[in-house]
């Protein structure tokens, strides 16, 4: 199962991402400045805007928790 985090590099969804790595998920991180994301090397990091629908069909591929 992987978790896409919206707002990755955001106060809220950095610890969201920091919690679910934790707990051992696979995460994926949408993001919109990659060089922001300072995540561990397993969290599958994506760049988009949640207002570009082409980077959503991208970001949400082979998800299945929001």
């Amino acid at each position: 199962m992987t978790i896409l985090v919206t707002g990755a590099t955001g106060n809220v969804g950095r610890n969201v991402v920091e919690q679910l790595v934790k707990r051992g998920a696979n995460v994926r991180a949408l993001v919109r400045n990659p060089s922001k994301a300072n995540f561990p090397a397993r969290v599958d990091v994506v760049q988009g805007d949640l207002l570009d629908v082409d980077s959503l069909r991208k970001a949400f591929s082979g998800v299945s928790t929001l």
